[in-house]
Order: structure tokens, then C-alpha cells, then sequence
């Protein structure tokens, strides 16, 4: 047994060496192996650096940009209507909707199905590729790999103050930038000086942040115009727009540069409409003149190839909330009747932040969710006031809410022109007009109360409607397929579910899901 054992002992040490030389060897391949996928992707960005630098360089050709296209105005009514109960009841309404608000699906080929859930209004579930818009349809974008940092490289990151909230990025690349002009040439020798250098850690932070604090594209889109600000100030406009184009384009947006009366402007490519701003059509994309100046020249200049990389529309949704520190501004809202009261905070930071969003369509704003800080003030005091009720009940408590609790005004009159509210902005503006009231009503049921809604979007007003699963009468839009929601009208003051304002009872509105 025991000379087993030592012949045992010697088989094993005589292979631990050769175990270790086979581990080493492992290693040693895995490490070439890495290496060699790091130059090629090496190869392969200098390469796309190098062909975008000749872009730049050429002459960049003109164009004659589009007039900008006017965010729809509605007449809305100057004042609420109020419900009068000394009224004869009438018998509730059906009414069909007109055209509906989602645009039509993509002409199918010849065999080929699209499945819709009304006629008019796509399945979401049949989505386009990556990196293509269709309007009506989530907008899903190209994977884009995030820049590698060199290892064992010290990384100083420098403070950037975005809307309250400090953003650590390692900005020292850029810091000493400066474009010797804005002819082509300058701009090409701005872009190879900058690709020179080690710009991987500052690409890296800001991709890296725009997913930790849940930034939508458009707050990315700012985010990388504040770095700008903070770097250079405000008088150098030109140097500003330049770093936005290289952080956008090396994160994978498509953003361009243009020459406008001899100064540089960033033009982007954003998944819907921006309203009020000049826009080009390059390569079947709109390119929007990002913060246009009033009395600039409708001749724009630019390249004719965008970045290799640039494969993402910006897309205008907000899917959640970003993480802003916290600014808190008090506010309590009532219902006439005094039976329902809320206290809450609003966080400044955000409302400056939703401030300056573009003009875009009011489905950006519906499909907006609302801040879990304002969620978990409101959502509590809410639930105890609609606790053991009936569907019926519940919703004509949130409704009375809605109704009496906000002072009402248009947006003319308190801004001057359309603003769609986000949730949190109805909280913290002194008045709201009637859709912004929709809105919020609308998204009270479903999260409270579970329950489908819409928008009911008639020629001077919009209104809610509820799909209730219990039998509630009243007036109702029956879709297509038989599916009856009952109006809802948070500016129809004293009016309970399931009463629509005399004036729509015979009108079909558009529907906004």
C-alpha cells in the first residue's frame, strides 16, 4: 500500500508542472486572443474616425431647410364648463370614434399580415427594426458597445452640475479644446485632434450615467450641451456644439454638425416630431437645428455622410423618471367638497428639467409616468379615499378630484403658447387647461384603480373615458371592436362619470391610446 501511495505522489508531482505550463498556456492564448479583438476594434474605429474626418474636410453642400412645422393648437374652452344638475337626465350616448389618433401601419406585402387590435391602430408587438422609426410604433434602438478605457489608466473626473445634481465625468480630453474657425477644414482638424486623444473615459462616464440616472435621449442630449457650458461658457457657442456632435455621434445618435450665418449649430435626428424648429431631410432622416435662433438664415450647411457609428434616432419618449437630487417645492391640493385632500412635494429640479423639453406630441406627455417620490406622497391619501368603493364610486371621487382641486387656465394665457403637462408638472404649475387634466385623471385609474383608458381628443377640448369592468352607464365611445369606454371629463366641473359636454354628444373625437 505504501509504495502505491509514493508511486501516487510522484505521478501527481511529476504533473503539477506540466498542469501549470497548460494553465499558462491558456492564459497566454486568452490574453493574445484579447489583444488581437481590441486592435481590431481599434482598426476599425480609427478607420471610421479617418473616413468621417474626409467628410468633414469636403465641402460641405447647402440646403434650404423646411419651415417649422407648428405644435397643434386647440381652442380650448376659456373657462370649465359646469355640470347643471337642475337639467332632465337624457339618455346616455354611444358614439364611434372618429380617426383615430395612432397613424396607420406599414402597407403590408403580398401575403404578409400585420395583426392590428383596431383598424387604423397597430400592434405594438409588431415592431420595426432596430434604429427605425415608424410613427405609432416603439421606437427600438441599435445596440451601441460602450468605448473602452484603457486599463490601468488614472481617471480624474471633474463635477458637472446638471439640473441640481452633480454628474462625475472624466471631461480632461476636452478640456482643451478650441476649433481655430468653423470652415470645413478647422472643423476636420478639431475632430482628428480629438480622436487623438484618450476620450474613452469621458464617452464611457456619460453612457454609463445616462443609464444609472435613467436619462431619457433628450435629457442625453442636454447633458452633453452642459458639459459644453461648463467646459467653455456660454459665449462659445461654436466649440459647444462641436463637443455635442462628437459625444452624441461616439455614443451612437445620429447628430450632425451645420454651418447657419457662419456659426456651427447641432442638428439632430430625433424619433418624432420637434415642433416650432427649422429642420432638414438627409438620408430619409429629419434633422432638427437644435435651439434655433429666431432670425437665423433657412440656408444650412453641412456634410453629406453622417458618423459611421451614428446609428439611434433621439427618441423623444420618457420611459422613466431621471434621478435627479431632490429640490422639494410644497404643495395641497383640495376637492371642492373637502373630501379629498393631498399633500405633496414636487421636485424643482425636474420641473426645470420637463421646462425645457421640445415641443412634441401630447402622446409623449400621456405615456409619460409620474415621479415615485410624487407617487408615494399622493397614491397613499388617495387610495384611503377611494378604499372600499365601488368602481363607479371610485372613479367619480378621483374625477370630482381632478375637477374642483386644480385651478383651471389655458395655455396661452399662462405661457403664451401649447405646453402639454408631464404628471408632475400639474402638481406644481398654479393652473392647468383641459388636457393636461385628461392626462392626469387618466392615469389616476389606471394605476389606482386598474383600469384601461383613453383620450378623447374632440375639436376644441380633449376628454378622458374609462373601460370599466363593471356595468357603469352613462355616455360612452364604443371602438370597433365593441369595446365601450365611458366618458370622463375632468373639466366638465360636477359632472359625474359618464357625462359628456352637450356640445361633443354628437361628435365622434379622435382617440389617443
Amino acid at each position: 500500500m505504501n509504495k502505491l501511495i509514493s508511486a501516487a505522489a510522484c505521478c501527481l508531482a511529476l504533473s503539477v508542472p506540466t498542469l501549470t505550463l497548460h494553465a499558462q498556456s491558456v492564459e497566454e492564448e486568452f490574453e493574445k486572443f484579447t489583444q488581437q479583438q481590441q486592435q481590431e476594434f481599434e482598426d476599425f474605429k480609427n478607420k471610421a474616425d479617418a473616413e468621417f474626418e474626409t467628410f468633414l474636410r469636403e465641402a460641405w453642400k447647402a440646403y434650404d431647410a423646411f419651415a417649422p412645422e407648428q405644435a397643434p393648437v386647440r381652442p380650448e374652452p376659456p373657462k370649465p364648463v359646469t355640470f347643471d344638475r337642475t337639467m332632465p337626465d337624457m339618455p346616455p350616448v354611444a358614439i364611434k370614434p372618429g380617426q383615430l389618433k395612432v397613424p396607420q401601419a406599414p402597407v403590408p406585402g403580398v401575403g404578409e399580415k400585420v395583426p392590428v387590435k383596431y383598424p387604423g391602430v397597430p400592434d405594438l408587438e409588431n415592431k420595426p427594426a432596430p434604429g427605425v422609426y415608424v410613427p405609432g410604433l416603439p421606437y427600438t434602438p441599435v445596440v451601441v458597445p460602450v468605448p473602452v478605457v484603457k486599463p490601468d489608466r488614472s481617471i480624474y473626473r471633474t463635477p458637472v452640475k446638471f439640473y441640481g445634481t452633480d454628474f462625475e465625468i472624466a471631461t480632461d480630453a476636452a478640456e482643451g479644446l478650441a476649433l481655430a474657425g468653423v470652415q470645413e477644414a478647422q472643423v476636420a482638424d478639431a475632430w482628428k485632434e480629438l480622436c487623438g486623444k484618450d476620450y474613452e473615459p469621458m464617452v464611457s462616464d456619460c453612457v454609463t450615467l445616462k443609464k444609472e440616472r435613467r436619462l431619457s435621449d433628450w435629457a442625453y442630449l442636454q447633458l452633453t450641451r452642459q458639459i459644453g457650458v461648463q467646459l467653455y461658457g456660454n459665449d462659445r457657442p461654436d466649440d459647444i456644439a462641436f463637443l455635442q456632435m462628437f459625444l452624441l455621434n461616439k455614443s451612437g445618435y445620429k447628430a450632425r454638425l451645420a454651418k447657419i450665418d457662419n456659426h456651427l449649430k447641432l442638428l439632430v435626428a430625433p424619433a418624432g416630431t420637434v415642433y416650432g424648429t427649422p429642420y432638414l431631410r438627409i438620408n430619409g432622416d429629419k434633422y432638427y437645428v437644435y435651439e434655433p435662433d429666431p432670425d437665423a438664415s433657412m440656408r444650412i450647411y453641412t456634410y453629406k455622410q453622417d458618423f459611421a457609428d451614428a446609428k439611434n434616432l433621439v427618441c423623444l419618449n420618457i420611459e422613466s423618471i431621471p434621478a435627479f437630487d431632490v429640490q422639494e417645492e410644497m404643495r395641497t391640493f383640495a376637492s371642492a367638497d373637502g373630501s379629498v385632500k393631498v399633500q405633496t412635494a414636487v421636485n424643482k429640479n425636474l420641473m426645470d428639467f420637463y421646462r425645457d423639453y421640445p415641443q412634441c406630441d401630447v402622446v409623449i406627455h400621456y405615456k409619460a409616468p409620474m415621479s415615485d417620490e410624487l407617487r408615494a406622497a399622493v397614491y397613499p391619501q388617495l387610495k384611503a379615499a377611494i378604499e372600499g368603493k365601488s368602481q363607479l364610486e371610485a372613479a367619480n371621487i378621483l374625477l370630482s378630484f381632478v375637477q374642483t382641486g386644480f385651478q383651471y387656465m389655458t395655455d396661452g394665457e399662462q405661457f403664451g403658447y401649447e405646453k402639454p403637462f408631464f404628471p408632475d408638472e400639474t402638481f406644481y404649475y398654479p393652473y392647468c387647461d383641459c388636457e393636461d387634466r385628461a392626462m392626469l385623471y387618466s392615469t389616476l385609474v389606471k394605476e389606482l384603480l386598474g383600469l384601461e383608458t383613453i383620450l378623447l381628443d374632440y375639436p376644441n377640448h380633449i376628454a378622458s373615458a374609462v373601460r370599466f369592468t363593471e356595468d357603469v352607464p352613462g355616455d360612452a365611445v364604443v371602438l370597433y371592436d365593441g369595446t365601450r369606454y365611458v366618458v370622463c371629463d375632468p373639466t366638465y366641473i360636477g359632472a359625474p362619470v359618464g357625462s359628456c359636454m352637450e356640445q361633443y354628444k354628437a361628435v365622434g373625437p379622435q382617440v389617443i391610446f
